[in-house]
């Protein structure tokens, strides 16, 4: 990167039978150490302003409660044991639910720290600034006095970022893609969300996590967090949180780079009459488009220019996306979990490196997804699939390999299980078009080679000079959409902000 920080993925917003979720607090952390770079579990705390529910329901949440309290000690000691300097960071946290004042995340930066039972905001307020804890709130668009974000009691004293996506759906404005359906509390509300809170004059950078209760940290589609750091341990990655040094992703790891006048994501500067903005994109995937937002409004946009049919478009760098799943639906009553073994080997070309897509469903206590590269040519992959579960129906899982090669390059696919198959197919056949494969007759599972992706249809850098207004404060953030419908929101930087 030109910024020359490290781009590091985690997820600081998930659950597990710790509280009103599935799964032990191990298996959280397996599963986060093998596809992220950092998590923080945040099990569910308290509801102090919490209305009794029609028969009674208000007790799923209440032994909820009652379940972390009592894991807590030993919560505490396993998040201690899994940081690993250089290779993975767990953070302790806790939510805290509140009607009025909305959901909020405490993420810790150190170990061994007690749960904060607050009856109001600023006595939660209080306690995050004495321990230097992050208070991120949650599910911002829900309506204000639903648990809903509250921005009239928004203080950037210990919450540099906001949650703008999770498995709730999408905050940044009350339109668009991700809508708010997956829980029950309602559609987004305009002035709740990210968009109207900014133009109020508000600073904030932008967050995103998963919000599973799964027991699954990371789960694909559902949020993660990408952050600018200087190194891979806990004080570096609290340091890019607080500097806002942060962008949001829905799932695939996007990479950006993005300044404002030379000032990274999350600054604040003091601008003339006019700034540049430049950045440079990496996509999992086809780009769609790059936007730049100034003060609420799209005011510029970018596009990659390729031809997939151009000669020599493959380039020396591409990627390709294998994709296994799809099943039978509940509608013929014969959803079931499948079991997936293969090995990918890569000829006349190599693996620079591979980006798991991991859906959070379905949840079983025993399975994992296992993806090991064994060499540069050679990665071998265990995982299952299932409608049963599956988040927002989609049952798939994936992984995008970054290949070095040419138009000669092979990849072979062996599988043992559901089916014994083995299928060679060549970048060349893949760049013309996906190749798609069956493991039996219908309705069984399926697998895909998606059709590649050259270099020049996910990459994209770009520059652009913008006015700036002088009789107000404003801000900038960039909004990046893949072909499949990905996105990141890159945290703004902020001008002449008094």
């Amino acid at each position: 990167m030109a910024s020359g920080y490290r781009i590091l993925f985690g997820d600081i917003h998930n659950h597990n039978a710790c509280g009103y979720g599935v799964g032990s607090m191990e298996r959280s952390i397996e599963i986060a150490r093998s596809h992220l770079d950092f998590f923080a579990f945040t099990g569910h705390s308290s509801w102090h302003d919490m209305v009794p529910m029609e028969g009674g329901r208000e007790q799923h949440w209440i032994k909820g409660f009652e379940k972390l309290r009592d894991a807590w000690p030993n919560v505490q000691d396993l998040i201690a044991g899994a940081n690993d300097d250089d290779r993975f960071s767990a953070f302790l946290g806790f939510e805290w639910h509140s009607s009025h004042f909305g959901d909020q995340c405490v993420v810790f930066p150190d170990d061994h720290q007690p749960i904060a039972y607050a009856q109001d905001v600023g006595e939660l307020r209080a306690f995050c600034r004495e321990k230097q804890a992050l208070m991120i709130p949650h599910h911002l668009g829900y309506p204000q006095g639903r648990r809903g974000v509250n921005w009239e009691i928004f203080d950037e004293a210990c919450t540099p970022v906001v949650e703008i996506f999770s498995e709730h759906g999408n905050s940044e404005h009350d339109r668009g893609p991700f809508d708010f359906f997956n829980h029950s509390m309602g559609g987004r509300q305009t002035a709740q969300t990210v968009r109207h809170a900014l133009r109020q004059g508000r600073r904030f950078g932008f967050c995103a996590s998963s919000d599973s209760h799964n027991g699954f940290p990371g789960a694909y589609g559902e949020g993660l967090i990408a952050v600018l750091s200087e190194r891979l341990d806990r004080p570096a990655i609290i340091e890019a949180i607080n500097a806002r040094r942060t962008y949001a992703i829905t799932g695939d790891r996007i990479e950006v780079d993005f300044t404002v006048g030379g000032a990274v994501m999350g600054a604040s500067i003091d601008a003339g009459r006019e700034v540049e903005v430049a950045y440079d994109v990496r996509g999992r995937d086809e780009l769609d488009v790059v936007e730049v937002v100034q003060d609420g409004e799209v005011v510029h946009r970018s596009f990659p220019g390729n031809s997939f049919a151009a000669p020599g478009a493959l380039g020396d760098t591409f990627q390709v996306r294998l994709e296994w799943g799809w099943g039978p639906w509940g509608d013929l009553a014969l959803e079931r979990v499948c079991d997936w073994q293969f090995d990918v080997a890569v000829a006349d070309g190599r693996i620079a490196r591979a980006f798991p897509c991991l859906q959070s469903g379905p949840f079983d206590p025993d399975r994992r997804h296992r993806i090991a590269q064994r060499s540069e040519r050679e990665l071998s992959v265990r995982s299952y699939t299932s409608r049963r579960g599956a988040y927002r129906l989609n049952p798939n899982q994936s992984l995008v390999l970054e290949l070095e090669g040419g138009a000669e390059t092979q990849l072979t696919l062996t599988l043992a299980e559901p089916a014994a198959q083995t299928v060679t197919v060549s970048a060349a056949e893949l760049l013309a078009g996906s190749h798609n494969s069956f493991t039996g007759p219908f309705p069984k599972e399926s697998w895909q080679w998606h059709r590649i992706v050259p270099r020049s249809a996910s990459a994209l850098s770009d520059r652009c000079t913008l006015p700036v207004p002088q009789d107000r404060p404003g801000h900038v953030y960039l909004r990046v959409r893949q072909m499949n419908g990905h996105v990141a929101w890159i945290s703004p930087v902020f001008l002449n902000y008094r």
